[in-house]
C-alpha cells in the first residue's frame, strides 16, 4: 500500500516535467507524451527494484 502513492507521484512528476516542454505543434505533443510514458515506466520499474531490495534487507 505504501508504494502506490509514490509510484503515482513519480508518474505525475514525469508527466508534468515533459508537459512543460511541449511546443506549439502536435508533433511536439506526441513526442513529449511518448517520452513521458517511457520515463514513467522506467522510473516505476527502477523504483520497484529499489523497494524490493530495501524491503528484503529489512525483512518485510
Amino acid at each position: 500500500m505504501m508504494k502506490a502513492p509514490i509510484f503515482g507521484a513519480i508518474i505525475a512528476i514525469a508527466g508534468c516535467f515533459e508537459g512543460m516542454k511541449v511546443g506549439g505543434d502536435a508533433e511536439s505533443l506526441g513526442r513529449h507524451t511518448t517520452a513521458s510514458v517511457v520515463q514513467s515506466i522506467f522510473l516505476v520499474i527502477v523504483l520497484d527494484a529499489f523497494f524490493a531490495v530495501f524491503l528484503t534487507l529489512v525483512g518485510i
